[in-house]
């Protein structure tokens, strides 16, 4: 499906992050504006550029914030890449086998690939890298807070070990490898950076056609600069959440190229006391909630319905067990009668005398949010239950998460690349609300990240109903109309196989 984007709202700044088993993937097509079917005849005035922060660096872990880092996948690759199903496969690494305990996984290097200064990768530059990644004051050091360890084994592998077994521990290790030699920092990828221009290397381990020998970098500070430089053709390419809190506008005709990411909407319950206490509840909230329409009429079709927390094409969702919690109003309705929540003559549920109220709190910085709330505050409203939706500012919003002032509170995250759900059922995690406590749960948890089979985990949770998962978003990659053909963004790389890139000039 192709289209043309026109004085499109989008939330714009180029961004990367970095999510096993293997799938053939269809290259994802452009998409259109609503009654557009050609493209308007506007390119952008300079030849393709790309975005550079004069001010960043290039160094993957300490200025991991630049806007640099959103062309990391033309300079840096990892052990291992994802997929947009969030599949890992092997880059850097040949490939990777585990101990039968679980807690160590030896990574084989892949041999003849060397840095951009011409140094060979090895046991040791790739600890290096690690070690780096690892760091206080890098943007990974969070998803491999597992990790208790690191060792080179021999010349060609890398030994960690683990706290925890993680059957998917390959899809955390898609971060960039790269070797730092004083002030300059190297990569194993495609490209080198110059001054005012990225240069193929010739040397690159991969040999593999480029789209370009020389990619000329437009200088942009902020993502405002950057929106204005796309709407000027003075960069050619930005990156976009289209349902993102600050959003910008990007002009133009333009194609965009949407990307699944880990970027989770859900409910969250308040499990320690009220209505939401009950697992019973919690459950008949979810069947509550059209996700198909919240995601097309709200979203603009920009997410996936899901009620697992798994992407529905990540191979990790069971869809038997998903339905249990996707949208089934009559069901609703009886448990709510079995609850004890009767529909009296005024259409309100009430236990005895009282109303079933209750309090749905949502951050008032994004306005798509705030209509996802009013949205499912609506829905649990045709069945009589009463819903008063709190927006609040940020500090208010995050303030009455920890203080546990909810019934419901509406929320988003983003999962790491091995798609673990463990930060929602672990206190102290930072995602961690409401106090819902499970053994068994957390037991089915356990079992699922060692062996790698998550279906007694989802039965699990589908009865414990921890929260309601509502969706998986999508971003995107903006180009102008016609400069680029084949693309195939992922969250971890917009550069994902550049070698099926063409550039029109």
């Amino acid at each position: 499906m192709r289209k043309t984007l026109i004085c499109l709202a989008l939330a714009g700044c180029l961004a990367l992050t970095g999510c096993g088993g293997a799938r053939e993937e269809a290259a994802p097509s452009p998409s259109p504006a609503p009654g557009q079917t050609d493209p308007l005849p506007l390119r952008p005035a300079q030849a393709f550029a790309l975005p550079v922060d004069p001010a960043g660096g290039w160094d993957p872990y300490g200025g991991s914030k630049s806007g640099n880092m959103a062309l990391a996948g033309l300079v840096y690759e990892g052990l291992f890449e994802l997929d947009r199903a969030f599949q890992y496969h092997p880059l850097l690494a040949t490939g990777a086998s585990v101990s039968e305990d679980g807690l160590v996984w030896t990574v084989r290097l892949r041999g003849g690939v060397t840095f951009s200064n011409g140094r060979a990768l090895d046991a040791q530059t790739a600890l290096a890298a690690v070690e780096a990644a690892r760091g206080d004051k890098s943007v990974y050091a969070a998803r491999l807070a597992g990790v208790k360890g690191v060792s080179a084994q021999g010349e060609d592998a890398l030994a960690f070990t683990l706290s925890a077994p993680n059957a998917r521990f390959p899809a955390l290790l898609d971060f960039p490898i790269a070797l730092a030699e004083g002030e300059a920092v190297w990569g194993t990828g495609p490209y080198v950076p110059e001054e005012g221009r990225l240069t193929a290397r010739s040397g690159w381990w991969r040999g593999l056609s480029l789209p370009l020998d020389q990619i000329p970098l437009a200088e942009v500070s902020d993502a405002g600069a950057l929106m204005a430089a796309f709407n000027a053709g003075l960069v050619s390419l930005a990156a976009a959440d289209p349902t993102g809190a600050d959003a910008l506008g990007y002009t133009g005709a333009c194609q965009s190229w949407e990307y699944p990411t880990s970027g989770l909407l859900y409910l969250g319950f308040q499990c320690t006391r009220g209505p939401c206490r009950s697992a019973p509840f919690r459950r008949l909230v979810s069947q509550a909630v059209d996700r198909e329409d919240l995601v097309s009429r709200v979203l603009s079709g920009h997410a996936v319905p899901a009620t697992l927390p798994a992407p529905a094409d990540s191979g990790l969702y069971a869809p038997g067990t998903a339905q249990t919690l996707a949208l089934d109003q009559a069901a609703a309705t009886q448990a709510l009668d079995q609850l004890g929540y009767p529909l009296a003559e005024d259409g309100l549920r009430r236990d005895g005398r009282h109303d079933l109220r209750l309090t749905l709190v949502v951050n008032s910085d994004n306005v798509y949010k705030a209509q996802l709330a009013q949205s499912i505050a609506d829905s649990l409203g045709r069945l009589g239950v009463t819903v008063e939706v709190k927006t609040l500012a940020w500090e208010e919003y995050r303030r009455a998460l920890e203080r546990g002032e909810f019934d419901l509170y509406l929320a988003e995250c983003r999962l790491t690349g091995d798609l673990d759900p463990s930060p929602f059922l672990t206190p102290g995690s930072g995602l961690y609300y409401g106090g819902f406590s499970d053994e068994a749960l957390t037991q089915a948890l356990a079992a699922a990240r060692q062996t790698g089979t998550w279906e007694e985990f989802y039965e699990q949770w589908a009865q414990t109903a921890p929260l309601a998962v509502l969706c998986f978003k999508n971003a995107q990659l903006l180009t102008w109309w016609g400069q680029v053909e084949g693309a195939e963004p992922t969250q971890g790389n917009l550069f994902y196989h550049l070698e099926n890139w063409r550039i029109n000039h």
